[in-house]
């Protein structure tokens, strides 16, 4: 019956009392009801950090339902929704997957993960709410009765979310009064608790059984909904996948990224995006409580972050709290410095062996007096430079130098007391839970540098979007790339996406300069120096490109949260993605690209603007192809800087540049080994790893 002619019956049996249904009525789903169940199991493993898949979650809850109905001789939907919750529970405790969680944690979230499941697919049948609202306001009187799994204050929650709460009197569903519409017995009871006069009321639904046949033999007037292509649509979403719808909406991102108003490269919030999931999930399993997200690209990835969180947290009470840590390596080996007679400067030697004594000078922030009254006194040329510097004969006289001395001795405790006053003034008790840094990669220096700093004491771990460095890791230094890592090995994704780093670093540039000291003496402790080429660039480009970022990570948000899916799909679609970028340049990237190098500053070593890509010396052209033939992904490294170094030199040869051949050849190759060659292939371990 269309609601016209619902308007009429109304009218005709002068109606007063008018009861309704919820899903199909009020509201329809853009899945299947089963789904729901699978998006609430997703909520739940992120939330606890469960180590099961969303499948296991889900026949759990299930099976869990199953065994409820046969021991308690009720209809699935008729079971009260906190014996659900326990069963479930019980199951997830006798088996090891959940440990040290509240029961009374575990029932809240269990509530809050299926509020925010159905919500998230549900949209309001605009037609029937503008009906029940003039209902409303010519002295009718509604209730609402569903056959529903949850319980009443969940009913409400959803009602209240859309905005809808103040149209019924009362709330009433299957597993509450433990009575269902299906069997019937839900309306008599419901009459007789209202005392309602069943001639003057009305049952509204799309159910032709529970909704139209159940309520008429219980006395009711009835009014069946014409809600047929709904219900096919149910039937329709039964069938999908997760990868595929996946698969969709990473393919709309990069498409409409890659737009001509669109800024170029904005496609990498798909990598800034599912890292700051995936560091939500990891910490969520590790129990973290504080990330220290570490300046300079910790700015944006902690936007990042806490929005995701913001989006998809189910409670404040438990939310990961996260701190901007200003840092630099160039500070973080200031408060690590030792005694001058002890101190190695080991990372400036292997690194920077060649660092003229103004670099040095730079490098330890010494003032311009101090610097020429040292140099004035042991005759030294500022500019010198050293072919090994750290071991040269005036690198001693340095350190036996009394002016230097003093400077360095004041210089290291100064830096080293006001990082901790600095450190301290977050209010996190570092000391027993340890710190938890994030940053984005790539070896970890100043996470080495903070365990220096702590006297090897307290456990520094680091998260980073990817690590392709290996400085020595400990127990206590654990690090983890989430995007791509060295550790404990590198797989084909992991060189496909580690290939251009630098955009990483470029695209995540922050609103201040870098920090070179720490002083009491400063509000924010950290003494900044901002280059002017990257100030330029971040205020011109850098800035709207993050907002243009931001808003399509808001998209995805919003577009995935319905989706299933895991981070080994997620793996495959980025790096298909990331070399994709790689390698198809548009004129409009390539200068991009330019811009971008005019504006990347070294703070360490000879303070260099741009960057210079270079070819590892001992590696032949004749070596880098057969790398190629055998192992692309090894030396995708190379191919993807080589378009635009030709461009900056001849932008018509640029153009020539065979990107379709070789992402072809790369795609190939690829199926080739992972498809036609198996693990028991010999060939596969012996020539590609």
């Amino acid at each position: 019956m269309p609601v016209s002619k619902l308007k009429l019956e109304i009218q005709k049996k002068e109606i007063k009392i008018l009861f309704t249904d919820y899903f199909d009525t009020l509201v329809h789903r853009d899945v299947h009801p089963n789904y729901v169940i699978k998006i609430w199991a997703k909520h739940m493993i992120r939330e606890f950090g469960l180590n099961i898949s969303i499948e296991t979650l889900y026949f759990i809850r299930q099976e869990a339902i199953s065994y409820l109905s046969g021991k308690l001789n009720k209809n699935s939907l008729e079971i009260e929704y906190d014996v659900l919750k326990g069963e479930v529970y019980n199951r997830l405790v006798n088996n090891d997957i959940i440990c040290d969680v509240d029961k009374k944690q575990f029932f809240d979230y269990f509530e809050k993960a299926d509020l925010k499941s159905e919500t998230g697919v549900q949209y309001l049948n605009s037609q029937m709410i503008d009906f029940l609202r003039d209902f409303n306001k010519n002295g009718g009187t509604i209730y609402l009765v569903s056959d529903f799994y949850g319980s009443i204050s969940l009913f409400k929650k959803m009602l209240k979310y859309h905005g809808v709460l103040d149209l019924f009197k009362a709330v009433f569903s299957s597993s509450s009064l433990g009575e269902s519409k299906h069997k019937g017995t839900i309306y008599g009871t419901l009459t007789s608790k209202l005392l309602l006069d069943s001639s003057k009321a009305l049952m509204v639904g799309d159910n032709k059984v529970s909704d139209y046949d159940s309520a008429i033999k219980s006395g009711l007037n009835a009014c069946l909904l014409p809600h047929q292509k709904y219900l096919r649509k149910n039937q329709f979403n039964k069938i999908g996948n997760d990868n595929k719808k996946l698969k969709k909406i990473i393919k709309k991102v990069y498409k409409n990224c890659n737009k001509k108003d669109a800024m170029p490269f904005t496609e990498y919030i798909l990598f800034y995006h599912f890292f700051a999931e995936r560091l939500y999930n990891k910490c969520k399993k590790d129990g973290v409580k504080n990330l220290f997200f570490l300046s300079r690209e910790g700015q944006f990835l902690k936007r990042i972050f806490d929005s995701y969180q913001k989006h998809h947290g189910l409670s404040e009470t438990f939310k990961i709290n996260s701190h901007y840590l200003k840092i630099s390596r160039q500070a973080a080996m200031q408060i690590s410095l030792k005694e001058l007679d002890s101190e190695g400067f080991s990372y400036l030697l292997e690194n920077y062996p060649e660092m003229p004594l103004s670099d040095f000078f730079t490098f330890l922030n010494c003032p311009q007096n101090i610097k020429l009254k040292v140099v004035n006194e042991l005759n030294l040329d500022l500019n010198m430079g050293f072919k090994s510097f750290f071991e040269s004969d005036d690198f001693n006289k340095l350190k036996l130098n009394v002016s230097f001395k003093n400077f360095y001795d004041k210089h290291r405790k100064s830096n080293i007391s006001a990082f901790k006053t600095y450190v301290e003034s977050f209010d996190v008790q570092i000391e027993k839970a340890g710190m938890h840094i994030v940053d984005i990669g790539w070896g970890g220096t100043m996470q080495d540098a903070l365990y220096q700093f702590f006297q090897e004491e307290i456990p520094v771990i680091g998260y980073y979007l990817g690590v392709k460095e290996n400085y020595g890791i400990t127990e206590s230094t654990k690090r983890y790339g989430l995007l791509f890592s060295i550790l404990p090995y590198s797989n084909y994704d992991d060189n496909i996406l580690k290939a251009n780093s630098q955009y990483y670093e470029q695209f995540a540039s922050a609103n201040h300069g870098s920090v070179v000291g720490y002083s009491k003496d400063l509000p924010n402790y950290a003494i900044e120096y901002y280059n002017q080429n990257e100030k330029s660039l971040y205020e011109k480009y850098i800035l709207e490109h993050q907002n243009e970022m931001f808003k399509v990570h808001l998209f995805l948000l919003k577009q995935l949260e319905s989706i299933c899916y895991n981070q080994d799909m997620v793996q495959g679609l980025i790096s298909k993605k990331a070399l994709y970028s790689g390698l198809f340049y548009s004129n409009r990237k390539l200068k991009f690209i330019q811009i971008l190098n005019s504006g990347f500053y070294q703070n360490i070593g000879t303070n260099n603007v741009g960057i210079a890509y270079k070819i590892n010396d001992g590696i032949s052209f004749k070596k880098l192809f057969k790398n190629f033939l055998l192992t692309p992904e090894l030396v995708f490294r190379y191919v993807t800087k080589i378009e635009p170094v030709i461009f900056k030199k001849n932008r018509l040869l640029a153009r020539l540049f065979p990107a379709y051949f070789i992402y072809k050849y790369i795609v190939f190759n690829r199926f080739v080994r992972f498809n036609i060659l198996t693990n028991r292939a010999l060939l596969k371990f012996i020539y590609f790893k």
